[in-house]
């Protein structure tokens, strides 16, 4: 393995107007640097399978692969080079504390030359700025660190250059509804893993089945004839476990005609897993991205219990801790309501409400992954976690492809 595969990477997406993922800005430790130029400037082919599996979905059950925004060090620009990678699946971010020079800005031009878009990171206006603003094609600005009127004078501002505006650090849907009124094309932000609750706003009945469900198959000795007619009283979630678990992703080798028969031949901790793929995938109010987020927690939580061997926390109680823990924000109602719909182990529920015990730390690492906060991981684990992270996307492309999307 080499030293530039093995850097801590986590993703971030960036959504457009209709909040469709359109890239991912990839986000590493600083002291990673070197690895990272060593991604970017390396054999082609070594690089391309690196960035392809943080970049790579599944949308509409069709493989999908996007482009990546990246920080790119100093040194890259004063090197006399280009990236390996081609310029579709890279978007050049020039950091916010770099010195726009004439070194700079001529590397700019050649890196613009050659197709790669520039974006602009944490950009705030100075005039020294304008060389670079002519040849940029995204600008970016921190919503948070600016304020909402310096986000407007900014808009109004840059208006006479071509580029693109992208509002990062959004919190909240008001603030993502205030930058689409304001003229923003691109948006970044963790308001997507916080609910928009509504007032008086229930959980839907076949949403209350699933959540029973999920409740059922978690306990320490779940009852069969209980799973089965729990999801038999909704024909809908009937007929898409079997479509799953007969498609080709999962191989087997004969058809399977019956609820009962999926629990016997799966074992109640797959068919755990899926009912969790299709209680947030049958939530269309919420972007696709915000069950692969989930999943892709879940799946890493579990994966770092079974290979650290913990004897605290069992797998599937990693698995469901985790999902659980932003699962209020799939079904935009309060955490504290979720918890009480759902009948689960008060040690569960106190790492879901308040981080507390061996379960609640690890979700809050495994989301601390996820969101790049590499501060709140723990050095000794970090090749497990890196491992785990990278299994955990592909598992889940590979279980979304399986699912139903009428």
């Amino acid at each position: 393995m080499t030293e530039a595969s093995q850097v801590l990477m986590a993703r971030q997406p960036i959504f457009d107007r209709e909040l469709n993922v359109v890239a991912y800005e990839l986000l590493y430790r600083s002291d990673d640097e070197t690895s990272v130029a060593k991604i970017i400037n390396g054999h082609q082919a070594t690089s391309s399978v690196l960035l392809n599996a943080y970049t790579s979905i599944i949308e509409n059950q069709e493989p999908k692969r996007l482009p990546a925004f990246l920080n790119l060090p100093r040194e890259m620009f004063e090197a006399d080079t280009l990236p390996s990678m081609s310029h579709k699946q890279l978007v050049i971010e020039v950091l916010e504390d770099v010195k726009v020079d004439s070194t700079l800005l001529e590397a700019v031009a050649r890196y613009k030359q050659a197709g790669y878009r520039i974006a602009l990171d944490d950009f705030v206006y100075s005039p020294e700025y304008d060389p670079l603003l002519a040849l940029a094609d995204i600008i970016k600005l921190d919503i948070l660190a600016l304020g909402m009127d310096q986000v407007r004078n900014h808009v109004s501002h840059l208006k006479q250059f071509r580029a693109s505006l992208l509002a990062e650090k959004i919190e909240t849907y008001e603030e993502l509804r205030e930058c689409i009124a304001l003229g923003f094309k691109l948006f970044q932000g963790y308001f997507l893993q916080r609910p928009e609750v509504v007032a008086g706003r229930r959980l839907e009945s076949n949403e209350a089945v699933l959540l029973q469900l999920v409740a059922e198959l978690n306990q320490a000795e779940p009852d069969d004839i209980r799973v089965t007619d729990l999801i038999e009283q909704d024909p809908a979630l009937t007929y898409r476990l079997l479509k799953i678990v007969n498609s080709a992703a999962l191989a087997m080798q004969h058809p399977i005609n019956s609820v009962h028969e999926a629990l016997v031949i799966l074992g109640l901790n797959e068919v755990r897993k899926w009912i969790s793929l299709i209680a947030l995938s049958g939530q269309k109010r919420k972007p696709s991205e915000l069950t692969r987020q989930i999943l892709t927690a879940a799946r890493l939580a579990e994966l770092v219990t079974t290979k650290i061997n913990s004897l605290e926390v069992s797998a599937s109680g990693a698995f469901l801790g985790t999902l659980l823990y932003r699962l209020d924000a799939a079904l935009d109602i309060d955490r504290e309501h979720l918890l009480t719909e759902i009948a689960i182990s008060e040690e569960i529920k106190d790492a879901v409400r308040d981080g507390s015990g061996p379960l609640g730390k690890l979700i809050k690492k495994t989301y601390a992954l996820c969101d790049g906060d590499w501060n709140n991981l723990p050095c000794d684990e970090l090749e497990v976690y890196r491992e785990s992270y990278l299994q955990a996307l592909t598992w889940v492309n590979e279980t979304m492809s399986c699912l139903d999307n009428d």
